[in-house]
């Protein structure tokens, strides 16, 4: 039995939870750090009629609840750490519906720095939820602190055999001449090493032609080369020479920003940091501790592997994570000797369909029994399946372009499903560029394959996410006892399935996993990613090298007229090192229309068609703009007609509305990004009024509404507000971090104001992918003197305008003051420079 997973309720408190594990036991350790905003808890403490709530320093306190399943034990810790006095009054335990057992019963009274630690032995079953609750006063106020803590107990998978070691890549240093030709800015001069010349006539000469199979290897590997050089400068640039830290709980140390030189845009949550402390003792060289970011807002919060032995005048260095570079460059390795002209550069006449037991040892598939009975009734996925399954595109990717909201999922699990079925001697590699789609992938899968032949591979990384995650994907996983653990040999070699992400799918070469073990490879989200990183599990995974070929058959999901790569560096935005595997290949003839009859070719590339998400008025300006409007709706009126008549609505017939309001843009000195109040204010209030009030008897929830920004501060500044609100269920986002996602409720705050030009939301990739996340309800908040200068912004303003949906100030709509793409000028995306 394992206990493993916890999940704070905090309607009342925000709670910060880890997860972690002691030795070789098999417990549960669950830390949460609370901090309550008082002035919304009346709901949860008794106060007099007569007060009104004030705002009261906020009392923090540890907590920590462990569970040893060897010795049915439940360890739990309280530690007081605010400059308040905390009187605990009881712990319980509640299991089932009504069952409660006193762990805690009394008056403790912690004054600043008090724990208190206690032991109990429960008879737990498994599967079953567990509740251990904390009810404490703030010592001389009328308030009461509640914190819930839960505990899921599952049956885990045993273990299929002793974990792998994990071989070291090659180190893969950046060339010397690279170095030299970068620090003179890719100029021509005398004095360049023979080398540095070389390689700039090279890559001159490259660039010139263009991605091509012959120079694919040393191209894309030089293009990765220059980014990692441009990304490690940067990360020298946030070195702090004479540092101090301040210590909030044992090896987490907090690091102010006013002590960084410039600011820290790249710095992020996973972040290498090493922390140089100085000569200890004449003898002994300076004593270097790493770590990583845990925490990144208005400081950052840094944990270490040990103790610090001092606080002053550190050295603390932000080392470039080089992992990601390594497996790019390991899988051009492994590639190179391939025949790039028919698998990444194939034409039209090395495309037509071919039997597949020509190269497989395989019948072709024409009769299915579909898993997913609205697969059935459609054609285009059906037909994507049907091809996939019996490789027709091979040795070339087949690839499925699935525009916003039309089950390209869904037709991924299809497929694998009835490979799973119909090929039983072959494995499956399903991959994707976020753990969140490779999650949603694995959780569909599980509905209909047994938990003994999917395997869900985390990297280490994803533990510090472990909460969110659906606990039967977890309970598949190598995390399925709370904690990253490294697989097994038999855990890739007894499933069919596995799932990962792109990155971690090259970890498989360092475990030593057969590199010809999958016969297909699914890439989810394959047009977000660049397309050296989609070589990667291609490359580690996929390819023959004995017989230098293509094992698998490769499947590309995803869509090119939605947000791409994130280059950051100006010089190579240009090149492909900018542009995804994806949309490349849809630009080659052998991927697009037939010019005779308008379709594409079947055996290469099927593009879906049917809407399943959204009421037709939001997605008809993407529809129009972006996809030919060949997109039908086919979506379930309950769920994409329920807001239609809003009373709110300018326009009843359309639920979708741009509100108009002249705002003010500030920019963050610390991240660089943007915030705007007035628009954040108007956010708030179309909340609140989303909250209060039915839409036509349809009751909102918190989890219904979801806020799209393309600024990060923005982000943080809304979420920051709704906090304030007691609204910390609303999830508050990016444009990239809302890809692929949809709530029935979407609001976009857009945030541009008081500029000449609308920066980086210039990319109309960015606007189709925020207007096409909602089912039921957009709301898009903006500056229409500012957004009206960029042409696709321009043209939805038009269309709004046309549909009487506009509310707020108003505005004259006029092309005079459009500014070309060439004369946009240059802005930072959150810091960084996007001309």
């Amino acid at each position: 039995m394992c206990a493993y997973m916890c999940r704070g309720q905090h309607t009342h408190t925000y709670t910060d939870c880890k997860l972690a594990r002691q030795s070789r036991k098999s417990h549960l350790k669950r830390t949460g750090t609370t901090r309550c905003l008082l002035q919304w808890v009346e709901s949860a403490i008794n106060i007099p009629e007569s007060r009104t709530p004030q705002i009261v320093p906020k009392p923090v306190f540890r907590m920590t609840v462990e569970f040893s399943i060897t010795q049915s034990m439940i360890t739990i810790k309280v530690q007081n750490f605010c400059s308040q006095i905390l009187i605990l009054r009881s712990i319980y335990l509640y299991y089932e519906t009504s069952k409660r057992v006193v762990l805690f019963g009394g008056v403790l009274r912690m004054v600043p720095g008090y724990e208190f630690a206690m032991e109990k032995e429960i008879h737990e079953k498994e599967d079953r939820s567990y509740h251990v609750v904390f009810l404490s006063d703030l010592l001389g106020t009328p308030y009461r602190l509640r914190e819930t803590v839960m505990i899921h107990l599952l049956s885990p998978r045993k273990a299929r055999g002793p974990p792998l070691t994990l071989s070291k890549l090659p180190v893969f240093p950046v060339p010397e001449y690279v170095q030299e030709v970068y620090l003179y800015g890719f100029l021509e001069n005398p004095h360049y090493s023979r080398n540095a010349s070389l390689w700039l006539e090279r890559l001159k000469a490259y660039r010139a032609k263009q991605l091509n199979a012959d120079n694919l290897t040393d191209y894309l590997r030089s293009l990765d080369q220059i980014d990692e050089f441009d990304s490690h400068l940067q990360m020298l640039r946030y070195t702090v020479e004479n540092g101090t830290l301040e210590e909030r709980l044992p090896k987490e140390y907090v690091l102010t920003i006013d002590q960084f030189k410039v600011p820290p845009v790249l710095l992020e949550v996973g972040s290498h940091v090493q922390v140089n402390c100085g000569v200890i003792g004449r003898n002994h060289g300076p004593t270097i501790v790493r770590g990583t970011i845990v925490e990144r807002s208005s400081i950052i919060l840094i944990e270490t592997e040990t103790p610090l032995k001092t606080l002053r005048s550190l050295k603390i260095e932000f080392p470039l994570n080089r992992l990601q570079y390594k497996l790019e460059y390991t899988a051009l390795v492994h590639m190179s000797r391939l025949d790039f002209s028919s698998i990444l550069f194939p034409k039209i006449e090395s495309a037509k369909p071919k039997a597949p037991a020509k190269t497989f040892d395989e019948a072709v598939i024409t009769e299915f029994d579909w898993f997913q009975s609205c697969v059935a009734e459609n054609e285009q996925q059906t037909q994507a399946i049907k091809n996939i399954v019996n490789r027709t595109a091979y040795p070339a990717p087949y690839i499925l372009f699935g525009p916003p909201g039309t089950g390209k999922t869904c037709t991924i699990v299809e497929a694998v499903l009835q490979i799973w079925k119909m090929r039983p001697k072959s494995r499956i590699l399903v991959t994707a560029t976020s753990n969140y789609a490779c999650n949603e992938l694995a959780k569909r899968l599980l509905k209909y394959v047994t938990v003994n032949d999917l395997f869900r591979y985390f990297s280490q990384t994803s533990q510090r996410d472990i909460n969110g995650m659906d606990l039967k994907v977890v309970q598949v996983s190598n995390m399925h006892y709370g904690i990253y653990e490294t697989p097994a040999m038999q855990d890739f070699v007894q499933t069919r399935i596995l799932v990962c992400t792109v990155m971690t799918s090259g970890r498989l070469l360092q475990l030593g996993v057969n590199r010809s073990m999958y016969d297909y490879i699914f890439i989810d989200e394959c047009g977000s990613c660049r397309e050296l990183s989609a070589l990667v599990p291609i490359g580690c995974v996929g390819t023959d090298t004995i017989n230098n070929r293509l094992q698998a058959s490769v499947v590309l999901a995803g869509d090119p007229l939605q947000l791409g790569p994130v280059t950051r560096m100006p010089y190579l935005r240009d090149t492909p090192h900018n542009a995804s595997l994806l949309e490349r290949l849809m630009k080659r003839p052998v991927y697009q229309k037939d010019a005779n009859n308008n379709e594409y070719s079947p055996h290469m590339v099927t593009k879906l068609l049917d809407n399943y998400r959204s009421h037709e008025s939001l997605f008809r300006f993407s529809n129009q703009q972006f996809y030919d409007a060949e997109l039908r709706a086919k979506g379930d009126p309950t769920i994409t007609h329920w807001a239609v008549n809003w009373h709110h609505l300018p326009n009843r017939k359309l639920p979708m509305l741009f509100h108009s309001v002249v705002g003010f843009m500030q920019q963050d000195s610390i991240s660089l990004s943007y915030w705007n109040v007035q628009e954040a204010q108007l956010v708030y209030q179309y909340v609140q009024i989303l909250m209060k009030e039915e839409i036509n008897g349809q009751i909102v929830r918190q989890e219904d509404i979801g806020i799209v920004t393309p600024y990060s501060k923005q982000v943080e500044f809304i979420k920051s507000g709704l906090a304030t609100l007691g609204l910390d269920n609303i999830e508050v986002g990016s444009v990239d971090q809302y890809q692929g996602r949809e709530k029935p409720v979407i609001i976009i705050s857009a945030v541009r104001s008081n500029r000449t030009t609308v920066g980086f939301l210039a990319d109309p990739r960015r606007l189709n992918v925020a207007l096409t996340r909602a089912q039921a309800l957009t709301i898009v908040i903006g500056n229409p003197e500012n957004l009206m200068r960029n042409v696709t912004w321009y043209n939805f303003l038009k269309m709004m305008k046309q549909n009487r949906a506009i509310t707020g100030i108003s505005f004259n709509l006029t092309k005079r003051h459009l500014v070309p793409v060439e004369e946009g000028g240059s802005e930072t995306m959150d810091g960084l420079d996007f001309a």
